[in-house]
């Protein structure tokens, strides 16, 4: 298969490499990341900037690779529509850190794998747990999980406009539990705004949030805390379809 592998965490990140390193060893892979970090861009894309599209030489890996100046969303509409490459899959990832509950609202891996399902390619977002505080993790396991996914789909389910999103714990492979499909949890964040410094040009701040994980169980939070796998099949489609008929009821008058 042709596989586009993107992320949002730049494409010298070691998770991007550690994947394009093993499925390139059975598929034909090109890749096209953010010349630099742009974790937390959603879905936005470069409508009132130029982007800015470079071929790059990644040591280690013998597949073609681009960098972009723009965003997640970008990087797989360059892959798809300029690079014109026939792409048969999506790959996002392996971010560093989990892309669970509502946060994939925020997240650049999981919208750069969503434009993909947006134009009919199948897309798998592939995430894993981390500990912040180190910067020795290792995305091994991480990558074994994603290939399995992979094989499965191919074989089993290759849905165009579905998402998978996967994560993986941080854990010891040997440790982890099995995989669980499941629906996404709500998450939402204290946010804590500490000042830097203030000027007549106005106050320049930073902040600081702490997630308050909402709904647990049976979610992805929820197995994923519990040393779970967790696989969650997303739609780009947010039509809330158990209360559209009643809204029609109400509103169309």
């Amino acid at each position: 298969m042709n596989i586009l592998i993107t992320n949002d965490d730049g494409i010298n990140a070691p998770g991007i490499i550690a994947l394009a390193k093993e499925v390139s060893k059975e598929h034909k892979v090109i890749i096209v990341a953010p010349r630099e970090q742009k974790s937390a861009s959603s879905h936005s894309i470069s409508i009132h900037s130029p982007i800015k599209i470079k071929e790059e030489l990644i040591e280690g890996l013998d597949c073609k690779a681009y960098s972009v100046v723009g965003t997640p969303a970008d990087c797989t509409q360059v892959g798809l529509s300029f690079l014109k490459e026939n792409i048969d899959v999506v790959i996002s990832g392996i971010n560093k850190g989990p892309n669970v509950g509502t946060d994939i609202l925020y997240s650049g891996t999981v919208s750069a794998a969503i434009e993909g399902a947006i134009y009919g390619i199948p897309s798998i977002a592939v995430s894993m747990d981390v500990d912040y505080e180190k910067d020795d993790e290792n995305y091994s396991k991480a990558v074994k999980w994603a290939i399995k996914v992979l094989n499965i789909a191919k074989e089993k389910y290759m849905e165009s406009d579905v998402v998978l999103n996967l994560n993986i714990p941080n854990l010891d492979e040997r440790d982890i539990k099995g995989i669980k499909i499941c629906k996404i949890g709500k998450s939402t964040y204290k946010t804590e705004y500490i000042l830097l410094e203030s000027n007549e040009e106005g106050d320049l701040y930073t902040t600081k949030g702490t997630r308050n994980d909402i709904e647990k169980d049976e979610t992805d939070l929820y197995y994923l805390s519990k040393g779970y796998v967790t696989l969650t099949p997303l739609h780009f489609d947010f039509t809330n379809f158990d209360i559209l008929e009643k809204v029609k009821g109400i509103f169309e008058i």
